[in-house]
């Protein structure tokens, strides 16, 4: 009986890795006829990073996506430099493939919601449609693209920011900031209804990633945002500072870019 035993699990399949490195598919081999069959692993990584593109119905208008490594992600779209709209979710991926049903959209005080789909090929190209547009009453979907900026792929640090920064001259929204070297902020920004001020703070993402990790608390009476706190991202490539945010309701959203 130990003996049959024995040769009983002898006969089990036996799980293992193929493939180059090993990471890209799952083996099983079985020991009764020493066949080993493999399929692909599956992947859940979401398309993290920096993205610049155009929505590809109006290349005048530029995309700027962020992805966390968490699924979030904020995509502002511009036009000559000044804010149309953005969206923000928490998209899910399966083998290159991401959709998010509950995409938020902000178009100065007001918000919609939508959803997102599309593909991507890791740090390399993205392709995204959302049902969200500029126009509340347009039922058209918005597709837009992005290539991947390697720039995400260094820290950002305080130091790198710690400076008064400010949005070139005709551009929406106007805005000004100034960040410490402690990483505490300072400035005004104006929305549709009139000047915001802010404080809060910065610090650099725990991924090392060139991102920071933000909070700021804005006051004004004409200001939409006022006694509102909201976690940002900020970046810097190319020499613009990018902010954008939505309060943890979701019912309020900032956007800034300033040099």
């Amino acid at each position: 009986m130990k003996l049959l035993s024995r040769l009983t699990l002898l006969a089990l399949p036996v799980l293992a890795a193929c493939g180059g490195g090993g990471h890209d598919e799952s083996c099983v081999t079985d020991l009764n006829n020493l066949q080993r069959s493999c399929v692909p692993k599956t992947s859940h990584a979401v398309p993290e990073g920096i993205w610049y593109g155009a929505v590809n119905s109006d290349f005048s208008v530029a995309a700027q996506t962020i992805v966390l490594e968490t699924g979030q992600y904020f995509t502002v779209f511009t036009k000559q430099g000044s804010f149309s709209w953005l969206i923000e979710g928490i998209m899910t991926a399966t083998n290159g493939n991401f959709t998010d049903s509950a995409t938020l959209g902000a178009v100065s005080s007001s918000i919609r919601g939508g959803s997102l789909s599309g593909t991507f090929a890791t740090k390399s190209t993205l392709s995204a449609t959302t049902t969200l547009s500029l126009k509340a009453d347009d039922t058209s979907t918005t597709p837009f693209n992005g290539n991947y900026n390697a720039t995400y792929d260094t820290p950002l640090g305080i130091s790198d920011v710690a400076r008064t920064w400010s949005s070139t001259s005709g551009i929406v929204p106007a805005a000004t900031i100034t960040i410490a070297v402690d990483g505490t902020a300072k400035g005004a920004a104006a929305d549709s209804r009139g000047l915001c001020t802010f404080t809060g703070s910065f610090k650099p993402r725990a991924t090392g990633k060139h991102l920071l990790d933000g909070t700021l608390n804005f006051s004004g009476s004409t200001c939409y945002l006022d006694s509102v706190s909201v976690p940002v991202e900020a970046t810097v490539v190319n020499g613009l500072l990018t902010v954008v945010g939505v309060t943890p309701q979701r019912n309020a959203a900032f956007y800034f870019s300033a040099q």
